[in-house]
């Protein structure tokens, strides 16, 4: 928003502002944000013992569907609260109150271009029988997300702890 000399907005700005310095790399591109509700459930922060409870029922669902659970469980894209898309080992911070931290956001390098994760507004109108997951063109997926790379294609979580009155926050990289 456009600010005036007394503070109050005056509207949309045509043109978003430029760093007066910047690498090209660095910046990202355009894009929009579409809010899309959907449920997560833990990847490879499971309880433990519980995923090696449930690996034949993983099974199953890999052979029903084609994909594993560990991906299909969350997805691995910038997002506002879920589970983090871990790369790596689960890092969760915990709060000096020795609670575990809330995800919060997660900001990564890509956006899902196909499947189960793939935004419902990107997809191609479908015929009238089941929903069918689509897959875009090469030339389409370069155009997805904001185009700003994360260490090695992973990103940033950040967390806080709501319990806490001055609420503290930590921050994890994934790559």
């Amino acid at each position: 928003m456009a600010q005036r000399t007394d503070g109050r907005s005056t509207g949309v700005l045509s043109d978003p502002p430029a760093p007066y310095e910047y690498e090209e790399e660095f910046v990202p591109r355009p894009c929009t944000v579409t809010p899309t509700r959907v449920v997560e459930y833990p990847n490879r922060d499971l309880p433990e013992g519980l995923s090696q409870n449930l690996s034949q029922r993983f099974d199953e669902i890999e052979e029903a569907y084609g994909v594993s659970y560990y991906e299909m469980a969350t997805t691995v894209q910038s997002k506002v609260g879920g589970y983090p898309g871990w790369l790596q080992q689960p890092d969760w911070p915990y709060c000096r109150c020795g609670r575990r931290m809330d995800h919060l956001l997660s900001i990564t390098a890509t956006e899902p271009v196909e499947g189960r994760w793939f935004p419902l507004d990107e997809r191609k109108p479908e015929g009238s029988g089941p929903r069918q997951w689509t897959e875009s063109a090469d030339t389409d997926v370069d155009a997805i997300g904001h185009g700003m790379d994360m260490g090695d294609l992973g990103g940033v979580y950040l967390f806080v702890c709501a319990k806490c009155p001055d609420m503290p926050s930590a921050h994890r990289y994934d790559c």
